[in-house]
């Protein structure tokens, strides 16, 4: 008796719970505060202040000051959209792989948590490429600052999604 079709089902399932699991994140996202955001707002600064060697200051509110910098990492700068897109693109790259197996729980665990460190990552480069380029005297208009995130973000998950691919679907002779 063959498992492929079980195995089909299994994965189906698994990357509707994930894909799923993406959109109840930007849902939620909605009305979550700076505090709610915590868990990327607070490593995203830290990142962001080990790559500028500038201090962060936490505000009441929850975001992050950096007065050295002339800017604040609040509840628009969290990178939670980029977490949910990168979250569904590593898990249905992971799931279409046919011979998952009893692995698939970990790779779904995998694939979450390579998309949260893929989003503290870009985001962090984001927000210091940006606070540096304000330092340089580049003062960007609210929509080219718009168009570099998402010129960050979108060349980040292309390439993220390529490798991965490319790892998950690599032969290797016994």
């Amino acid at each position: 008796m063959s498992t492929a079709p079980r195995d089909r089902r299994a994965t189906l399932i698994l990357a509707v719970v994930l894909v799923g699991a993406a959109f109840a994140l930007k849902w939620w996202y909605r009305s979550a505060t700076a505090d709610d955001l915590a868990f990327v707002l607070k490593p995203v600064s830290a990142l962001v202040s080990a790559m500028t060697g500038a201090a962060a200051m936490q505000e009441a509110e929850g975001s992050f000051l950096f007065p050295e910098l002339g800017i604040r990492i609040d509840r628009s700068c969290s990178g939670i959209n980029f977490l949910a897109i990168a979250t569904a693109c590593f898990a249905l790259v992971i799931m279409k792989r046919p011979d998952g197996g009893c692995a698939r729980p970990l790779l779904a665990v995998l694939a979450v948590g390579g998309a949260y460190l893929l989003t503290i990552v870009v985001n962090s480069g984001r927000i210091a490429t940006m606070a540096l380029a304000k330092q340089s005297g580049f003062l960007l208009a609210p929509r080219t600052h718009e168009a570099v995130g998402a010129f960050f973000f979108l060349g980040a998950l292309l390439v993220a999604v390529l490798l991965l691919n490319r790892l998950m679907h690599r032969t290797y002779p016994i």
